[in-house]
């Protein structure tokens, strides 16, 4: 039920894959670490904490990990490779 039309929302997920993305300009750093989360009713949905936020949440997230995240942004899932079908993704700030 995730949309951008709400701002203040509340998930409890698991991380169910994580890998991290390489800069677009330079490979040997990265640029994202991205996730895809499921939720209770086994919905899934992409997530992605941008290089300029990866200090303050790695060591938050792991693949397997059980979350309760707040504060987040949800922007449309565009692009040519979309980890999951959900219309929308997750952005950390």
């Amino acid at each position: 039920d995730i949309t951008p039309l709400k701002e203040s929302w509340k998930i409890k997920v698991r991380i169910i894959r994580l890998w991290y993305q390489p800069d677009y300009n330079n490979p040997n750093i990265t640029g994202s670490i991205e996730m895809v989360l499921v939720d209770e009713k086994g919905s899934k949905i992409q997530a992605s904490i941008k290089r300029t936020h990866i200090g303050r949440f790695e060591n938050l997230v792991k693949e397997g990990c059980c979350c309760l995240i707040s504060h987040f942004g949800v922007v449309n899932n565009i692009g040519k490779h979309r980890a999951t079908n959900h219309s929308y993704k997750i952005n950390f700030f």
